[in-house]
C-alpha cells in the first residue's frame, strides 16, 4: 500500500511527529504550507485560534507529491481553540476528489486538552472515515520513546482498520 504523510506546522512539533511516522512507515512525507504568515511564537499565537473557530480556509501551495498517487494519506495537523487549522481546511477543499476512495488517518498533537471535539470537527471536512491518535504533551507523548510507541501502535491500528 503506497502512504505519504501531509503535515502542518506552525511551531515544528507536527513535523517531528510526521517524519517520525514517516521512517516506521517508511514512506513519503510532505509539509502542507500555508500562504499566510502566521504568528508562531509568542502569546500573540494564540490569536490563530480565532481563525480556527471562524472556519477560515487558508489558501495553500499545492502540494508537490499528488495525493492520487497514494493509496493511504495520513495528515499530522494541531487543532486550535477544539478546531481544525485553516491550512488543513485548505488542504481538504483543495484536494477533496484526491482523497476520496482513500484509505484516510489523521494524527492531532495538542498540548494537553481533550481532543475529541477536534477529532469531531476534522472528520466533518475529509470524505472519508478516518483512522484517528493524538499525541498529547502533557501525557509526554512528544517525546521518544512514548512517541515511537505510540506511532507502532498507530500503524498497527491503520493495518487493522484500513
Amino acid at each position: 500500500m503506497k502512504t505519504i504523510i501531509y503535515y502542518y506546522t506552525l511551531t515544528g512539533q507536527c513535523e517531528k511527529n510526521a517524519v517520525e511516522m514517516a521512517v516506521q512507515l517508511d514512506c513519503d512525507c510532505e509539509r502542507i504550507i500555508e500562504k499566510k504568515k502566521r504568528l508562531s511564537r509568542g502569546f500573540l499565537r494564540f490569536l490563530n485560534g480565532g481563525s480556527a473557530i471562524q472556519k477560515e480556509i487558508a489558501k495553500i501551495e499545492p502540494v508537490s507529491n499528488d495525493p492520487d498517487k497514494f493509496d493511504r494519506i495520513i495528515v499530522v495537523a494541531p487543532f486550535w481553540a477544539a478546531s481544525p487549522v485553516p491550512a488543513i481546511r485548505g488542504f481538504t477543499k483543495l484536494y477533496q476528489e484526491q482523497l476520496k476512495g482513500k484509505k484516510l488517518g489523521l494524527a492531532l498533537s495538542n498540548l494537553g486538552t481533550d481532543p475529541k471535539e477536534a477529532f469531531r470537527k476534522y472528520e466533518e471536512l475529509f470524505p472519508e472515515h478516518l483512522v484517528t491518535m493524538s499525541f498529547t504533551k502533557a501525557k509526554g507523548e512528544w517525546t521518544d520513546p512514548k512517541m515511537s510507541e505510540k506511532i507502532k501502535n498507530y500503524i498497527v491500528d491503520l493495518d487493522k482498520k484500513n
